[in-house]
Formats: structure tokens, C-alpha cells, sequence
């Protein structure tokens, strides 16, 4: 028979794979009960790998950038990161908003209470005909905190809830009229687990006095077997300060009242800590990076603010009157011109139109012609009519065709006082350069990350013909000094939402709210998760060297083409043409048309390849991966095909 193999005389390499296809549970045991593996179970490429996998979000560039690990990766203890992140309480993150406001509760390891594919909680702050506001304007923060309230009690006697480990807060003293779970009472088990409302501590017979929630026994308690349940308030929040709040920071008296609506919400008995941050930087953040310009297509205004370095510059915010609710009024004027049953009755029935079937044509190449005079000379772009019902006529449609390009349409027209959305986002750069806030590699920097957020950003087509204007204005309108600060008219980039390991993370209109989940999980704050070394390398650096036989370990090369890109370059990844985003298949529909193509389906396939290809090239323009949105309920349609 064969000799027996001992462990110590296996090759690092297979040692090495047995320790990373532990889970980390497992990896942490390990030093304990084998002095051979205790040696791979402090290796720091194990603990990084660990991280990796384990926490949230699925996105490597983004998990690199919330730990500060993006240039180098070997300098962060990821052992203690990971510790932190699990050790932690979840936070309360808020996207505060004119019609909606969306938040979630999100934690290092477990990610969105929700969980990844399904929409935040949302809070609607206008009336409609099908659905009256949930709250005003000045209760909103009062009205999550009470409905995660509600989630927190039912969590805590639910093992399986996602906030179950948040809602318990083991080794807290009660406080009376709170709530608590019974636990380890052994002179009536048939309580443990239950609810009850702490009434008030006995001092001569040292007990609590609780009542059960749901029926009027009272009982007399020690403090080990009561367990004290959260409250929202206890929690860390940060709040997405809205985008005209943050243009008008330096306007003396205008968000004076705003700040003190939220300081009075937020009340003065609040325990977790409050940040407050703008959704410009939040937008960022969610793209791995905290320089660039963001761009809010919002209900009543567009504004365009620049974030230079991580500091959001109000005074060189740039705006627009044109808002969404203006796109929706459009879509009302061009039907009711066709149809006269139709008119301002149907708002909300065209504002559904208008995010359902609405897209943006490609440019025409060699001319400036407005879209509306290349339509009245015959060009119909391709545009496929579609049919859709009246809400309040039964068995009666309506031809829905050119309005479905010329409403958003509106977003790149130049009229007196109202700039076009490009136009904004170049008058960001050109003030950010007149006024030395940036110099010329940090204005270069900007206008190579620009984000577009809110429900209007949603619109099939619009990164790509943003950029494309972009470009022209840089070429032959923009200012002789920002033209001359540029190495390339071309060298601007509109990015797309941003990418996990499975897909999209988010849609436009969730963008801040996500960028706000990604620096919360942070925990390089943490004395504990900090690192000991200072170094900061200049350029990437590999972060470490993995033998071909660890390579060949089954699962291995996979992971580490998908998630080991130490370049880590989250804006190069999501620029449309990047092999990071939807709009490179949006280009790809209007672009095979003429040829007959069909649109193609991505695969898991094509997916690697653009993995395998990012190591050796951060633009690689042939890969498309997946689009479908991943805080959509439904996917969102595919755009018509029209000639490029």
C-alpha cells in the first residue's frame, strides 16, 4: 500500500489552496488546531482574498476604493478589515429628494437589508391620483426612523430577518418604556423570545418590571434575561444632502432653513452619529472615486456640481431650469397636439410613458441640426411607433412615435437662460480652471469622470450623446484656455452606472444612494482596520504574485481574472465603450442596425474575456457585459434600433 502523506510535507502551493476555499469562519479556526496551516491562515493574500468574497459590495474596484487599497492593496491589513466590518452596526443611509426620498440600512458584510437586485425603501413626498404622500417634506426623517423602528421589533424575534443581529443590543442595559426579547429565563422558558416593553427598574428587589407587547401580564425580570431591542436612532445615518441644497452653500440665507428642519427632525435624543454629505460626492463614491463632475436631472432643475479632490465647490455649480417634470409637461403638449382626449389629466400617465419608451438619438454626423428640423425634412431616424392604451378609455390606444425622441431631445437644446446639459458640464470645467481650483491635469480629471444621475438619466442613449457633445464643445465652443489645457477634445468620458462582479449595481436613479451604502461599510476610519504602513505608491502596484500551480487550482484562475485587477481603475471600467456598462450595448443596437444584426446576448463568456482582457488593458472596446438594472423591479426596455 502507499505510504501516508503528511501535511508538512505538502507543497506550499496546495496548502495555499486549501486555505482559500475555506470560508472565513473556517480560515480563523485554523491557526488553532494545525501548526502547518496556522502559517497560511496568517497569510495576508489569504485575508484579502477573504475580504474579497465575503464583503460588500460585489465590486472589487469599489471595495478597494472604501478601504483606501485602490494604488496598494499589500499596505491594508485586510484581516482587521474584515474584522471591523463584521463587528460593526449597520448605518441608515438616506437619498433625500424633491418627490422621493430613498434609504436603506446597510452593513460591511451582509450589504443592503433589502439585499442586491431588489429597490431601496422609498418614501414618496408628492401627491398623486393613484397614491397620496406617505409624509411631508419636513416629517420624512421622523417617518423612516419610525418605520425602521417597526423593522427592528420584528427583527428581533425573527432569526432569519436581515437586521436580526442589529436589532439585539446584547450586553446593554434596558431603559424603561423600550422594547426587549426575553432570553435564558428558566422559570418560564415558554416566554423566552417573546416581546415586552420595559416599564421600570425595582430597586428593592432588583428586577425589571416588564409587560408583555402584546397582552397586559406583567412580569419582574433580571437584567441577564432581558435583551434590549435598537431603535433607528441608535444607528450611524448619513444623509445625501439634495443637489440644490449643496449649489446654494455659499449663498448667504438659503439653506439656513433647511439645515434647521433637518437638526429638528433628527430631535436632540438621537444617539447614533449623524453625517450629512452631499449627493454629488455620494454619486462619486459609488464609482470608486471622489473627483469628477455630477450631473442631477432633477424633478425642477438639472445642476451640474464639480467635486474637486473630494470637496464639493458650490460656487461653480452650473444650472438649469429644465427638470423632469418639464420632460414629462413635453410629452403631454406633443400628444395632446395629435390626440385631443389627451391633455394634463394624463401627467402621470405620460410621465410613464416617458420612462418607458423614451430614448435618445445618436448624433448625426456633419451637421448641427436641430432634431426637430431634421424631422420635418424627412429624417425619422428609424423611430418604431409604438401602440399604447388611454388610462381612462377603454379599448382605445394612441400611436406613440416621434415623442419618443424629441422629449429628451430637450436635454441637449441651448436656449437663452437654459443651457444644455453638455453645456453645463463644460462651463464646470471652464470655471473650475478661470478660478485655479483645479489645474490643468485636475480639470483633465474631471471632465474624464462625469456621472449623470436621476430618474432622466435612465434614458437609453444619453451617456453616449452626452459625451459625444461634450467632445464637440471642447473642439468649438469652450474657452481658448480649457481647449488649451486638454491633451485631446476626445479626452471626456461620461460614466456608466457602476458595475459588480454580476452586472450593474444600481440605475441612475439610485446612484447617490448606493455611492452613500459604499462609504458607509467603510471601515478604514477604524483604528483598528488602519494600517500600519504609510507607503503610497505613485503608480499600481501588483498586489501579489500567485504561483501557476496555485493558478490551477479548481475556481482559482476564474476568481482571480474576475477580482484580482489591482489596477483597480473603477472610471476606466465604466466608460461607455469600456466593456463596463449598458450603453456599450445601447451602441451596439444602434449601431448593427443597418447591417440587419440582431442585438447580442451577453454571456458569462463574454463576461471573462472582458475580465481577462482588463489585465492587460483597462479600454478594451469589443467586451459587453450584462445591462440589466439591478434596482429596477422589472428590466427596463430594450431601445429601438435606428441608424447610427
Amino acid at each position: 500500500c502507499s505510504m501516508p502523506v503528511q501535511l508538512a510535507h505538502l507543497p506550499h502551493e496546495v496548502l495555499a489552496g486549501v486555505a482559500w476555499s475555506l470560508r472565513v469562519r473556517d480560515a480563523g479556526q485554523l491557526a488553532a488546531c494545525c501548526q502547518v496551516l496556522s502559517q497560511e491562515a496568517g497569510d495576508s493574500e489569504l485575508w484579502f482574498h477573504l475580504f474579497m468574497r465575503s464583503c460588500w459590495p460585489p465590486s472589487s474596484a469599489l471595495l478597494a476604493f472604501s478601504e483606501g487599497g485602490s494604488l496598494c492593496p499589500a499596505s491594508v491589513d485586510w484581516r482587521a478589515r474584515l474584522q471591523v466590518r463584521a463587528e460593526v452596526l449597520p448605518t441608515i443611509v438616506v437619498d433625500l429628494g424633491r418627490g422621493y426620498t430613498k434609504y436603506t440600512v446597510v452593513h460591511g458584510v451582509d450589504g443592503r437589508m433589502e439585499g442586491d437586485g431588489r429597490p431601496p425603501c422609498i418614501v414618496q413626498l408628492c401627491s398623486s391620483n393613484t397614491h397620496p404622500a406617505d409624509c411631508s417634506h419636513g416629517d420624512q426623517l421622523q417617518y423612516i426612523h419610525s418605520r425602521l423602528d417597526r423593522s427592528l421589533m420584528a427583527a428581533a424575534t425573527e432569526p432569519t430577518h436581515a437586521l436580526h443581529r442589529a436589532s439585539l443590543a446584547r450586553g446593554e442595559s434596558p431603559t424603561p418604556r423600550t422594547a426587549a426579547v426575553v432570553h435564558g429565563l428558566q422559570a418560564k422558558p415558554e416566554l423566552n423570545g417573546k416581546l415586552v416593553v420595559v416599564e421600570g427598574f425595582h430597586e428593592d428587589k432588583g428586577r425589571w418590571s416588564v409587560r408583555e407587547l402584546q397582552g397586559q401580564e406583567k412580569f419582574l425580570l433580571k437584567e441577564e434575561n432581558i435583551v434590549p431591542v435598537r431603535r433607528a436612532q441608535d444607528l450611524h445615518i448619513i444623509i445625501g444632502e439634495p443637489f440644490a441644497i449643496s449649489a446654494s452653500r455659499h449663498l448667504p440665507g438659503r439653506v439656513g432653513g433647511w439645515d434647521t428642519n433637518l437638526a429638528e427632525q433628527l430631535g436632540r435624543s438621537r444617539r447614533g452619529p449623524v453625517q450629512v454629505v452631499s449627493q454629488a460626492q455620494m454619486a462619486l463614491w459609488a464609482h470608486g472615486i471622489d473627483h469628477g463632475i455630477v450631473v442631477n436631472i432633477g424633478q425642477g432643475q438639472t445642476i451640474a456640481i464639480p467635486v474637486i479632490n473630494g470637496e464639493t465647490i458650490p460656487e461653480l455649480a452650473q444650472s438649469s431650469d429644465l427638470g423632469s417634470r418639464d420632460l414629462t409637461m413635453s410629452m403631454v403638449r406633443h400628444l395632446s397636439r395629435r390626440y385631443r382626449n389627451v391633455g394634463n389629466q394624463h401627467m402621470t400617465w405620460c410621465r410613464d410613458l416617458k420612462e418607458s419608451h423614451c430614448y435618445v438619438v445618436p448624433p448625426a454626423p456633419g451637421t448641427r441640426k436641430a432634431l426637430v428640423d431634421r424631422l420635418a425634412d424627412g429624417d425619422d431616424f428609424g423611430v418604431r411607433s409604438v401602440r399604447v392604451e388611454l388610462p381612462d378609455e377603454e379599448d382605445e390606444s394612441i400611436e406613440l412615435a416621434e415623442e419618443r425622441i424629441l422629449v429628451p431631445e430637450e436635454l441637449f437644446v441651448n436656449a437663452p437662460g437654459q443651457p444644455s446639459l453638455p453645456m453645463l458640464i463644460v462651463r464646470c470645467a471652464e470655471q473650475a480652471l478661470a478660478t485655479s481650483r483645479c489645474d490643468e491635469e485636475g480639470v483633465r480629471s474631471l471632465l474624464r469622470q462625469v456621472v449623470l444621475v436621476g430618474g432622466a438619466a435612465d434614458f437609453p442613449g444619453i451617456r453616449p450623446r452626452t459625451e459625444y457633445e461634450i467632445r464637440f464643445l471642447l473642439r468649438e465652443v469652450c474657452t481658448d484656455r480649457l481647449r488649451s489645457a486638454l491633451a485631446s477634445p476626445d479626452d471626456a468620458f461620461v460614466l456608466n452606472p457602476p458595475l459588480g462582479d454580476a452586472g450593474p449595481l444600481a440605475t441612475p436613479r439610485f446612484v447617490p444612494l448606493l455611492g452613500g451604502c459604499v462609504r458607509a461599510v467603510s471601515s478604514k476610519d477604524s483604528k483598528a482596520g488602519s494600517s500600519s504602513s504609510t507607503v503610497a505608491p505613485t503608480e499600481p502596484a501588483e498586489p501579489f504574485r500567485v504561483t501557476p500551480a496555485l493558478a490551477r487550482v479548481p475556481g482559482m484562475a476564474n476568481w482571480l481574472r474576475q477580482r484580482m485587477m489591482m489596477n483597480l481603475n473603477g472610471p476606466a471600467v465604466f466608460r461607455t465603450g469600456g466593456g463596463g456598462g449598458e450603453d456599450d450595448q445601447v451602441l451596439h443596437w444602434l449601431g448593427e442596425d443597418e447591417e440587419g444584426g440582431a442585438a447580442p446576448e451577453s454571456s458569462s463568456d463574454d463576461e471573462e474575456e472582458m475580465a481577462e482582457s482588463e489585465l492587460d488593458k483597462e479600454e478594451d472596446e469589443s467586451e459587453e457585459p450584462s445591462s440589466s438594472p439591478m434596482f429596477d423591479d422589472e428590466p427596463a426596455p430594450a431601445p429601438p434600433r435606428a441608424p447610427a
